[in-house]
């Protein structure tokens, strides 16, 4: 993201873990990788941010080893402090310092949207390149019912789009569904749509009293289920999470 506030990833370090937005989408994410994944696979997280996911799957038993990337250099050091046993690197997603076939799962979160256009199936398929043949890339960006465009370093990807993309990027495209659908309807009723985020924002959540936390939580832990089942999608939310494999 161009622009972003001084203070911006001491601010996501402090609330991602116990967000439920946060937690709801990780454990969404680790309901798809889980059954794709062997026992101490290693998973890269292309945009790693503070750490927060790899924490999670590292504590989940799900993966038994992890590295992660992020361009920010005071990302990469929060995440050293967070995850001490992971690989972390500072490198673009699109120039991954990694050999060929090195992992066997990769998440690309929140990252597939603020890259340059002309740099979208580049990072696909370094990625691509970095897994092995038929590892998985679990991945969730930014969603509206139809692509579209707000400025060069922000977008939303409908469904068809993203399955393009991961196409052209060297991946067969196992399952793209919308999610966060409750927090979506509420903003169509209420006529917020996405935007690109402000400088004084950047899509940081703001603490929200235990009971809305609870029920956001609960609600995108149903979605969970949904999701997580071969072949169901739900048809609306302001997010995509997609699964694809390594082809």
């Amino acid at each position: 993201m161009n622009d972003v506030p001084s203070d911006y990833y001491a601010r996501m370090h402090a609330v991602e873990q116990r967000h439920w937005w946060h937690r709801g989408m990780r454990e969404l994410e680790l309901a798809l990788l889980r059954p794709r994944v062997r026992p101490g696979a290693r998973l890269l997280d292309a945009g790693c941010g503070t750490g927060g996911f790899l924490r999670f799957l590292l504590d989940s038993g799900a993966i038994g080893s992890a590295a992660g990337i992020d361009v920010s250099p005071e990302a990469v050091a929060l995440a050293r402090e967070r995850v001490p046993e992971a690989e972390l690197a500072i490198a673009s997603v699109t120039s991954l310092p990694f050999p060929d076939g090195s992992f066997d799962a990769a998440a690309l979160n929140d990252v597939l949207q603020h890259l340059p256009e002309e740099d979208v199936v580049t990072a696909l398929g370094e990625l691509a390149r970095v897994l092995r043949r038929g590892a998985p890339l679990v991945l969730r960006t930014g969603a509206s019912l139809r692509a579209r465009r707000e400025r060069s370093d922000w977008r939303t990807y409908d469904r068809t789009s993203l399955r393009a993309e991961l196409e052209r990027g060297g991946f067969r495209c196992d399952s793209v569904s919308y999610a966060n659908l409750a927090g979506a309807a509420v903003a169509e009723l209420t006529r917020r749509r996405p935007v690109a985020p402000a400088h004084n924002f950047c899509g940081i959540p703001t603490t929200r009293p235990r009971l809305v936390d609870a029920v956001g939580r609960a609600l995108l832990g149903a979605e969970r289920l949904v999701i997580a089942r071969a072949g169901s999608t739900l048809p609306f939310g302001h997010t995509l999470v997609a699964v694809a494999t390594r082809a």
